[in-house]
C-alpha cells in the first residue's frame, strides 16, 4: 500500500504524537502505583512486577536507541552514540532482571554483588554514549572537559555528602565499606552524564531529543541516590519506592527521546571556551576543599584524603585541556592572521605581492636610500596587446599568460629586490642594490620576456613595454615626507614606460 507523502500539514503533529506517548508514560507510571497498592508493598506480585515493569522500560529504551542509530549515516558520532546507548539500556535492563530475581526469591546479598557487573557495564557505556555525543557536536576537548566536569561535580558532592553524613553511615554500617563502592558509584556516574548531556544542550543544541535525555538522567540519578541512600542505611534499599517510580520514567524518556529524534549530525561548533569555564573546576572544588579541611583538621580521614587527592589531579587533567585547547587556538589564530595578512599583500591570480605591499617595500627603500644615501631603482613592465590574447585564446589563456609573466619576473628576483602585480596586465620591480644598473635591469627583464609562453597549448610570444628609473633621492626635485619622493618616483618610471610604448612597443627604456 503506498504511503501518502508528508507535507507541511504533517509537521504539528509530532508535538502532540509525543505528547500522547508522555501522556502513556504517565498512564504506566499511574497503573504500577495502582497495581502496587492491590498487591501491597513488598510482596511476591508487587517485586515481580517492578522487576519485569524496569526491566522491559530498560531494554524498550534499548531497542528504541538501537533503532535511532540504524537510521543514521554510517561512521557518524551520533550513531555511535546511540548504539552505545543502546548498550547501556540493555545492560542495565539485564541486570535489573539479576535484581528482581534475587528480589524475589528473598535472597539479602551485600550492597555490592554479582548483580553489579551489567550495572557498572551501563555506567562505563552511559558516560562513553555522552563522550561520543559531545565529540560529534564540540571538539574533542570540549567533550573531555565535559566528562571532567561532571567527574569533579560528582566528587565535590561526594565529599560534603561524607563529611555530612555518609561517612559516619558507612562506619555504621555492618557490612564491610568496600561493598559500598558501586551503590556509591552509580550517583557518581548519573552526575558525570547529566553534566555532559548539560552541556550538549549549551553548546550543541536543545532539541526536544536532548531534553528528554536531561529530564531522564535527572530522574536516574535521583533514583541511584536514593538506591545508595538505602544500600548505606540501617533500613536498606526496599524496592517499590519513589527509586522505583524514577527509573521507569527515566527509561520511558530515553525511550521517547530516541523515538522521536529528529536531528541531523551536525558540524562540530569551533566556539570560543567561555570564561566561567575556566572557573567549573574551582566551583566544583571549593565547598569539598573546605569541608575535606573541617575534617581532615578534626582527624585523618583516609576516604576524603584519597577522593581529595582524586579531585585535585582531575582538576589539574582538566585545566591542561583547557590550556591546551586555548594553545591551539592561538595557534589557528596564528595561522589565521598569516593567511589574512598574505591576502592583504599577495596578488591571488600571480603570487606577486600586490600593489600595497609593493608602495611599503618602496617607502622603506626611500627611507634607507635617504639615510644612506643610495640610489633606487623602479620599473614598471606593462604587457602589450594582452587584450588580444583574451579576446583570441580566452580569459583563461590570459591568466595563465599572467602567471608565466610573474614566475618569469620572479626569476629575474635577487636578494632585496621586489617584483609585484601593479594592476591588469602592469608589473612592477624594485631594486635596492646601491650598484644598481638601470640599463642592466632593464635587459635583464627583456631577456626573461624574450622567451614564448606555452599558453593552453599554444606558443605564446609576449611582449613588454618596460621603463625604468634610477634615483638617488636626494637628487630629486621633491621636498616632503618619504612618501612624496615614492610618489616621484614611481611617476617618473611611469612616464618613462609610457613613452616607450608611445615610441614603440616591446622596448625599453631606462634612465638615472
Amino acid at each position: 500500500m503506498r504511503t501518502r507523502p508528508s507535507s507541511g500539514r504533517d509537521a504539528p503533529q509530532r508535538p502532540r504524537r509525543l505528547g500522547a506517548d508522555l501522556g502513556a508514560l504517565a498512564g504506566l507510571l499511574l497503573a504500577l502505583a495502582l497495581a502496587q497498592a492491590l498487591l501491597g508493598r513488598g510482596s511476591d506480585g508487587a517485586l515481580v512486577l517492578f522487576g519485569a515493569t524496569e526491566a522491559a522500560t530498560a531494554l524498550l529504551a534499548a531497542g528504541a536507541a538501537r533503532t535511532r542509530a540504524r537510521l543514521l549515516p554510517a561512521g557518524c558520532a551520533a550513531r555511535r552514540s546511540w548504539l552505545l546507548f543502546a548498550g547501556a539500556c540493555a545492560a542495565w535492563g539485564l541486570g535489573q532482571v539479576l535484581f528482581a530475581s534475587q528480589d524475589v526469591v528473598g535472597l539479602d546479598p551485600p550492597s555490592t554483588s554479582w548483580f553489579d557487573v551489567p550495572f557498572t557495564a551501563w555506567g562505563v557505556l552511559l558516560v562513553a554514549s555522552a563522550a561520543a555525543h559531545l565529540r560529534g557536536r564540540v571538539r574533542p576537548h570540549h567533550g573531555a572537559r565535559a566528562l571532567l566536569d561532571g567527574a569533579l561535580l560528582g566528587l565535590g558532592l561526594l565529599i560534603v555528602v561524607w563529611v555530612g553524613w555518609l561517612g559516619d553511615a558507612v562506619a555504621a554500617h555492618e557490612g564491610p565499606p568496600a561493598g559500598l563502592v558501586a551503590p556509591l558509584g552509580y550517583p557518581l556516574v548519573g552526575v558525570v552524564f547529566l553534566v555532559a548531556t548539560l552541556v550538549a544542550v549549551a553548546r550543541g543544541g536543545g532539541g526536544r531529543t536532548v531534553l528528554l535525555v536531561v529530564a531522564g538522567a535527572c530522574l536516574g540519578l535521583a533514583a541511584d541516590a536514593s538506591y545508595a541512600y538505602g544500600a548505606v542505611s540501617a533500613e536498606g534499599f526496599a524496592t517499590g519506592g519513589p527509586a522505583d517510580f524514577a527509573w521507569v520514567a527515566a527509561f520511558g524518556l530515553y525511550a521517547l527521546a530516541a523515538r522521536h529524534d529528529r536531528e541531523q549530525p551536525v558540524p562540530r561548533s569551533e566556539t570560543r571556551t567561555p570564561a566561567r569555564d575556566l572557573l567549573v573546576p574551582y566551583a566544583a572544588l571549593a565547598p569539598a576543599t573546605a569541608c575535606a579541611a573541617v575534617r581532615l583538621w578534626s582527624g585523618p580521614d583516609r576516604v576524603v584524603l584519597v577522593l581529595a587527592l582524586a579531585g585535585v589531579l582531575l582538576a589539574m587533567v582538566r585545566q591542561f585541556l583547557v590550556l591546551d585547547d586555548h594553545r591551539r587556538l592561538l595557534r589557528v589564530a596564528e595561522a589565521q592572521r598569516a593567511a589574512l595578512d598574505a591576502l592583504a599583500h599577495v596578488d591571488p591570480l600571480t603570487g606577486l605581492e600586490n600593489r600595497r605591499r609593493f608602495g611599503e617595500r618602496l617607502q622603506e627603500a626611500v627611507r634607507a636610500a635617504l639615510a644612506e644615501g643610495r640610489p633606487v631603482l623602479v620599473a614598471f613592465v606593462d604587457l602589450d596587446r594582452f587584450k588580444q590574447v583574451n579576446d583570441t585564446l580566452g580569459h583563461q589563456a590570459g591568466d595563465d599568460l599572467l602567471r608565466g609573466v610573474a614566475d618569469r619576473l620572479r626569476g629575474c628576483l635577487r636578494a632585496g629586490d621586489c617584483a609585484a602585480r601593479w594592476g591588469g596586465d602592469e608589473f612592477a620591480f624594485l631594486v635596492t642594490d646601491p650598484g644598481v644598473d638601470a640599463a642592466a635591469v632593464v635587459a635583464r627583464l627583456r631577456a626573461a620576456m624574450s622567451e614564448p609562453f606555452e599558453i593552453a597549448g599554444t606558443r605564446v610570444r609576449a611582449t613588454a613595454s618596460i621603463g625604468a628609473v634610477a634615483e638617488d633621492p636626494r637628487d630629486l626635485p621633491v621636498t616632503g615626507p618619504p612618501s612624496a619622493v615614492v610618489e616621484a618616483l614611481l611617476a617618473a618610471a611611469d612616464a618613462r614606460m609610457y613613452a616607450v610604448k608611445r615610441a614603440g612597443r616591446g622596448s625599453a627604456a631606462a634612465g638615472g
